[in-house]
């Protein structure tokens, strides 16, 4: 099993505030599964809280299990959230527990044969299993989306990870998984306006952005950089950008 290798914590907050919230038929086609009860729910690689907080008002409990601990710093306090300081791997629950287990954005850090197997272990009969993440985005402005694919192939490129490359990794071990003849997938479109600023920080936010600035003697010149290369090809935004979602659903028989 691989090690954990912290990639986000040291721009815990930048994800926090810059990383885009799902959209509102996500949480509509996830809650559709589990019509009651809405007794536990388990968030696998909870992050800084977006997916658990989701959850919060509508379950009696949601546990958000994050290896990092930088990342689970930034989760706001909840009456309903306890938080568990693990990897999805390594994370251990009483069986037949669950109602849901979840993991937004996540799923493809993760080894996910484990975490399936684990995920049918703690779900009740007839509970689910909701996957789902966002493409790197696409923009609806051509300078802009020729400006960040070049960058995401030639200087961002020895920072990302081989499974964002794979953009099937997901879907095929779920299916691959006990979860495999129950699994429903289907994209949602979320289109969602970024300023120059809030595009910045999501960049900042990201494993590869992330990455290559950290392997650099002036990080903040390269971000400087950048953000004015965006603003001469495509000026000050907003900018309108697809962060279309996957979402996988599959049934604990």
């Amino acid at each position: 099993m691989s090690p954990f290798e912290s990639r986000f914590g040291a721009h815990a907050s930048a994800y926090h505030a810059f990383r885009p919230r799902w959209p509102g038929e996500v949480l509509a086609r996830i809650l559709a599964r589990v019509p009651g009860p809405r007794t536990r729910a388990i968030d696998l690689g909870a992050g800084t809280g977006m997916v658990s907080w989701m959850l919060a008002e509508h379950f009696d409990e949601v546990v958000a299990v994050e290896p990092d601990e930088h990342m689970l710093a930034q989760l706001e306090p909840h009456a309903r959230i306890r938080s568990v300081h693990a990897r999805a791997e390594d994370a251990r629950f009483e069986p037949a527990s669950a109602d849901l287990v979840t993991a937004g954005n996540a799923f493809h850090w993760m080894e996910g044969d484990v975490v399936c197997a684990h995920a049918w272990e703690w779900l009740r009969p007839g509970a689910s299993l909701a996957v789902f993440r966002y493409d790197p985005p696409h923009a609806a402005l051509g300078d802009l989306e020729v400006l960040l694919a070049l960058e995401y192939e030639t200087v961002w490129r020895e920072h990302v990870h081989a499974r964002l490359r794979d953009p099937d990794y997901t879907r095929r071990t779920v299916a691959a998984s006990r979860f495999g003849k129950t699994l429903e997938a289907r994209w949602i479109r979320n289109d969602l306006p970024l300023s120059l600023a809030e595009l910045m920080g999501f960049l900042r936010s990201t494993s590869y952005g992330g990455g290559h600035a950290r392997s650099l003697a002036d990080p903040d010149g390269y971000w400087a950089g950048l953000e004015a290369r965006i603003r001469g090809a495509a000026g000050a935004g907003p900018f309108v950008l697809d962060f279309r979602v996957e979402l996988l659903l599959a049934v604990r028989a």
